[in-house]
């Protein structure tokens, strides 16, 4: 609870304003880098932080940016940013993944092993192409104008030229073997990681759920003579509500009447029940033990410590542990120097193997798609979101990803508490019989 009250303090003096959003179509650390490297360029921005295993990003200002001007410097990106998301809406669009990602595959299949026409492989393969991988020219076409690459630029290239090559030959001659089906196989292949990426990333933020889903819903408050249950987030700081036994405490506040016992052991960790009476302090989300009690609502929405601890998980989790910036600095020359390899690739198999044009080109476009770097880009901000997120299932709270890869040189804890370390949940040890033991029986 200390890195809690520390960021909340350092939120509260800092006068820098943070902005928070929701950024479409990254897929590898090279997008991050771009990203990062347009939103730093918007005037009054002195820093940029962009998560790929989230796709969360955070621009920090002397001021808050408009929303327009951060949407037009993400979209020059090749990119999307979107404010408040709302959840049918990235369900709908995990549908349409899924439907895309099924439809390829099926393509793939029937070009492969099914359909010999090659007009009826064309059709299917063209609709593969420009729908289900439309996403990958939406990211490549931005990047390009700006002497740019990304993964996606490699997969564009690869498909398109596959796709290229075979409309060319049915043109010249519909007998000559065409490569419909390594298009088709390769969006398929690449559609399938995407949504199995989304998985890894939605299991990865279980945590922040888990802790949202903490809060309580509602609240019994009394106005006027009325006592009514009312939303959470329509709770007013000075509302006086009614809390009773067995309730989960709605907002932070102070007891104004009554007294009980409270359970704070998701904030503090104590498996024992706190004593709380007249002007104790509550917090929201703690659960009442026994008595009914009327508090007073003197921190709700985002002031309260529960948003504080969420805010304090998110934080970390979109933070870049060292390696990590290491690893989008090498990817962002890591996919410009595949497009040479897969160059020379080709020049080399063409002038110095007897394989000719077709067989050089597939193997030209074997470097572009197999050198894909998404895991790179992945693999080390998945980690830290697992990490941190599991930490905080167990009441360990990580400030940021810098602290976590440093962790592992920890050589001496010092516990400031009372000295004696539990597992948080009371177990029978002993079994002391008083008195006679066949009269006990």
């Amino acid at each position: 609870m200390k890195a809690t009250n520390q960021l909340t303090n350092n939120q509260t003096n800092s006068s820098l304003s943070h902005q928070d959003f929701v950024i479409k179509g990254l897929h590898c650390a090279s997008c991050v880098y771009t990203t990062e490297k347009a939103l730093k360029k918007i005037p009054g921005v002195t820093d940029a932080v962009v998560n790929l295993a989230s796709g969360k990003a955070t621009i920090i200002s002397g001021k808050n940016i408009k929303e327009s001007k951060i949407k037009e410097a993400v979209r020059d990106a090749g990119y999307f940013a979107e404010f408040n998301k709302e959840k049918k809406e990235k369900s709908k669009e995990n549908k349409i993944l899924v439907v895309k990602t099924w439809f390829s595959i099926a393509v793939a299949f029937l070009i492969m092993f099914v359909i010999r026409d090659v007009y009826f492989q064309f059709i299917l393969a063209t609709i593969v192409q420009f729908w289900a991988g439309w996403g990958f020219y939406v990211s490549t076409v931005p990047a390009l104008k700006k002497l740019q690459a990304n993964m996606d630029t490699l997969v564009s290239f690869g498909t398109t030229i596959a796709w290229g090559y075979s409309l060319v030959m049915i043109i010249i001659d519909p007998a000559v073997m065409s490569y419909f089906e390594t298009s088709a196989a390769i969006i398929a292949f690449m559609l399938l990681g995407r949504l199995l990426e989304d998985r890894v990333k939605n299991n990865a933020s279980k945590a922040i759920k888990n802790l949202i889903g903490l809060q309580a819903k509602t609240a019994r408050v009394i106005r006027g003579k009325k006592e009514m249950d009312i939303l959470i987030g329509e709770v007013e700081v000075g509302d006086v509500i009614r809390v009773r036994p067995g309730e989960k405490i709605p907002v932070d506040g102070v007891i104004i009447e009554g007294e009980s016992s409270v359970d704070e052991s998701m904030v503090t960790g104590e498996s024992m029940p706190v004593d709380k009476k007249t002007d104790d302090f509550v917090i929201g989300a703690t659960i009442n033990k026994q008595g009914s009690f009327l508090m007073r609502a003197e921190k709700i929405g985002r002031d309260t410590m529960l948003s504080h601890i969420i805010k304090l998980v998110e934080d970390a989790q979109a933070s870049k542990a060292p390696i990590q910036r290491l690893a989008d600095v090498i990817s962002s020359y890591f996919v410009p120097t595949v497009i040479v390899l897969a160059a020379l690739t080709f020049f080399g198999w063409l002038v110095f193997s007897p394989v000719g044009f077709t067989q050089s080109m597939l193997n030209a476009i074997a470097v572009l798609i197999i050198a894909c770097p998404c895991a790179m880009g992945l693999a080390t901000p998945t980690a830290i979101m697992v990490g941190t997120g599991k930490g905080a299932e167990i009441g360990v709270l990580i400030k940021d990803a810098a602290s976590l890869e440093l962790a592992h040189k920890i050589k001496t804890v010092v516990f400031d508490k009372t000295g004696t370390l539990t597992k948080g949940k009371p177990e029978v040890t002993d079994i002391i019989v008083i008195g006679s033991e066949s009269k006990f029986l």
